[in-house]
């Protein structure tokens, strides 16, 4: 029986990154309650048929792409202590890539 979307997205994302998908996700896992069992990233992934954020998000690359520049949207919710960066996952993943091997956080 094939995976679910999400469990597929799930492994999928965790592949990218160079580890698994953590068994049991959440509480129920002895490991970790990220959805990856990455040793310095804890990641929560999330499936939807919709999402505002991607729909803004796909606005703003319209427009970076326009001017050749990088699409980075910010957000940030009134009286909140958090602000966002959200970016393409493979723009993320070659910051990332990129910060490890800096900071000589590869794990073979």
């Amino acid at each position: 029986m094939p995976d679910k979307a999400w469990k597929a997205f799930e492994r999928r994302i965790a592949k990218s990154l160079g580890t698994e998908r953590t068994p049991l996700s959440g509480i129920s896992s002895r490991h970790t309650s990220s959805d990856t069992l990455h040793p310095d990233l804890y990641v929560e992934c999330k499936w939807r048929k919709r999402s505002l954020v991607h729909t803004l998000f796909t606005i703003v690359c319209k427009q970076a792409k326009v001017e050749r520049k990088v699409p980075v949207m910010v957000m940030h919710v009134a009286r909140s202590h958090t602000t966002l960066a959200v970016i393409d996952w493979d723009f993320f993943l070659e910051l990332w890539h990129y910060f490890a091997e800096k900071k000589g956080l590869t794990h073979d």
